[in-house]
């Protein structure tokens, strides 16, 4: 098994079951302590009473989309690294996740496990700046 050094929480956010389940065997076994959320109106019910390091997130979801989702979340101050999965996307979605602070943009079709897996490790080794302004105040002057 491929260890990590903490667990890092992580939340599928993806209407189609059988896709979370996937994801979520795939980063349980690599150490990561997973939740899945089968639409955007529950994610971000998640986003908001957890803490995840990384949500992965379907566009294309019922009760909310995903970009929706996103911008809510933004909206309440939600600063959770988020990455889109998706197998509808287009370009102006592509615009408006970069606008939202979207980390990264993945093709369901085309995507490789150890590919998603890397930038997820990547996000999750980056300390948010709330954290990085919690020690600095810590420091006296």
């Amino acid at each position: 098994m491929d260890e990590i050094e903490r667990q890092y929480s992580l939340l599928i956010v993806d209407d189609e079951t059988e896709i979370g389940n996937t994801y979520r065997d795939y980063f349980v076994k690599r150490g990561f302590q997973v939740e899945i959320a089968g639409d955007g109106q529950e994610g971000l019910e998640k986003l908001r009473t957890g803490e995840f390091d990384v949500a992965i997130v379907d566009l294309l979801m019922p009760k909310m989309k995903g970009l929706d989702m996103i911008r809510q979340a933004r909206k309440e101050g939600i600063s959770t690294d988020m990455i889109i999965l998706t197998a509808h996307g287009e370009r102006d979605e592509a615009v408006e996740s970069i606008n939202l602070t979207v980390n990264g943009w993945f093709d369901k079709a085309g995507i490789q496990m150890e590919t998603l897996l890397k930038k997820v490790r990547e996000l999750c080794q980056v300390i948010p700046l709330d954290e990085i302004r919690r020690i600095l105040s810590a420091i006296p002057e």
